[in-house]
């Protein structure tokens, strides 16, 4: 199952690449506030498809469900693994 923390090291370093460099609570707002883009929320799609096994296709993509460590844990523990 994925872990918070791992989630939290690889939005750090995305964040990071896109000049922001100061420390985000679980319940920053990452996307709407701007910080990140939607080319970083398919990179986010794409880091829990690959490091956690996760498909996502079936998923409808909404802004919100990606915008802070919370949301994207609360859609994932919804998301059946690849078999």
């Amino acid at each position: 199952m994925p872990t918070k923390e791992t989630l939290r090291n690889f939005l750090h370093e995305l964040l990071v690449e896109y000049g922001e460099t100061s420390d985000f609570s679980d319940d920053t707002s990452l996307v709407i506030s701007g910080m990140l883009d939607s080319l970083a929320v398919l990179r986010i799609v794409v880091f829990l498809e690959q490091e956690f096994g996760l498909d996502l296709s079936d998923q409808g993509f909404d802004q919100n469900d990606f915008d802070s460590v919370t949301s994207i844990m609360r859609m994932i523990e919804g998301v059946d693994p690849v078999r």
